[in-house]
């Protein structure tokens, strides 16, 4: 009898203008490059990545026009059937408006941290992550999903998160809890939340290369991501 095929996880990688091009293109390059079967010729993908944006077209790093599968409006349709969704980061000028501005951007990752109602989606697909890569752990600080749990981001950045985590906190997001900042990490798993979703941080920029490589050994084993780091020719940079 043959062993059946493990289901595709959905990720949903979100970009807006000023988007850094390293901080959602690693994630991409992972996630979409791990299979079950570890065989580039015919893999058998273990995850599809949808590129996610306010419009069609977004200008990336204010050099790079990048395409988008699904406007903000067309993904909140159908929120449940994400597993992972990656937030990226950008300078902290383009962070803060998104954040002050209470911007759709903030708006759907807040969705998609709320609790699912029982049956929303198939359990064999476990837990849900939420994924940010560098300052875009403000763009999660802001909605309260940190709230209680271990974070990190730039090093540059580490105040303004607290910041941001502290003023969703005196909003009571989060059940009001704070975030405990965490230096010196290129990643960080805070485990599960409040509603559910398993919240891994990644430091700087290079960093959501070596944090997206353990999201995916979660998904699926540590070969896998092994082995797509060893065909990257990347050195995986563990914690």
């Amino acid at each position: 009898m043959s062993t059946p095929t493990p289901p595709i996880l959905q990720v949903a990688i979100l970009l807006f203008p000023g988007v850094d091009i390293l901080d959602f293109a690693g994630p991409l390059e992972i996630l979409s490059r791990i299979s079950h079967n570890n065989n580039p010729d015919a893999p058998l993908p273990a995850f599809r990545t949808h590129l996610v944006a306010r419009t069609r077209t977004v200008r990336a790093g204010n050099c790079m026009t990048v395409t988008a599968d699904l406007t903000l409006e067309e993904a909140h349709a159908q929120l449940s059937t994400f597993d992972i969704l990656v937030v990226p980061g950008g300078v902290p000028a383009v962070i803060a408006e998104l954040v002050e501005s209470g911007s759709g951007e903030v708006g759907f990752i807040g969705a998609f941290g709320e609790r699912l109602e029982e049956g929303g989606r198939g359990g064999e697909r476990g837990e849900r992550v939420l994924l940010s890569v560098c300052t875009g752990a403000l763009l999660v600080g802001a909605t309260g999903a940190l709230g209680g749990v271990r974070a990190t981001t730039h090093h540059r950045a580490q105040e303004m998160l607290r910041g941001v985590c502290q003023a969703a906190a005196r909003k009571g997001l989060g059940e009001g809890k704070a975030v405990e900042v965490v230096a010196s990490k290129r990643y960080v798993d805070g485990g599960v939340n409040g509603t559910g979703i398993r919240v891994v941080t990644a430091g700087g920029i290079s960093c959501g290369l070596d944090a997206s490589l353990y999201v995916g050994s979660l998904k699926t084993s540590v070969g896998a991501a092994e082995f797509v780091a060893r065909v990257s020719e990347y050195h995986w940079n563990r914690e």
